[in-house]
């Protein structure tokens, strides 16, 4: 068996060769290239916070607001959608910093939904679609028992 590696346009490409027969390219990802976990978190209190890479991917330094919604198949899937937007909206939700960390203030929101944040930890697991030709996200929702005391920040 031989093997070779040849770089190629920036990404490792390896040939396998067994007996001069069989000859297979294998592309190997870059974890470094590729988005890492991208997710806000409903807080005990009712904010949505967002972890590093969210702040990056939602280049949340330059956002005013967001603007949270859902489709009509809601109580099924549980997820939602949002867009940012880089001036005020009084239809969004502010975003605001506190020292690194950017939340938005969604209580009342999170309320109308029914959401237990207050027992139940909800993640929302960050993926960005396009949909009519506008770049969106969608928050796929997940869920963990809230620990008492267990810190609220994640990276």
């Amino acid at each position: 068996m031989k093997l070779t590696c040849e770089i190629l346009d920036n990404y490792a490409i390896f040939a396998i060769v067994v007996l001069g027969r069989l000859q297979m390219d294998i592309e190997f990802f870059k974890a470094s290239e590729l988005d890492g976990n991208i997710k806000a978190t409903i807080h005990a209190n009712g904010k949505l916070g967002f972890n590093r890479n969210a702040e990056k991917k939602l280049n949340l330094e330059s956002v005013k607001t967001v603007k949270i919604g859902r489709t009509k198949e809601y109580e099924k899937d549980r997820n939602l959608f949002l867009i940012t937007t880089e001036t005020d909206d009084v239809d969004g939700f502010a975003v605001m910093k506190s020292g690194s960390y950017f939340y938005a203030n969604t209580r009342s929101l999170f309320d109308l939904l029914g959401e237990d944040y207050e027992n139940v930890k909800v993640i929302y697991d960050i993926v960005e679609i396009e949909l009519n030709g506008q770049k969106i996200f969608k928050l796929k929702r997940r869920t963990l028992e809230r620990k008492k005391g267990e810190s609220e920040i994640e990276e």
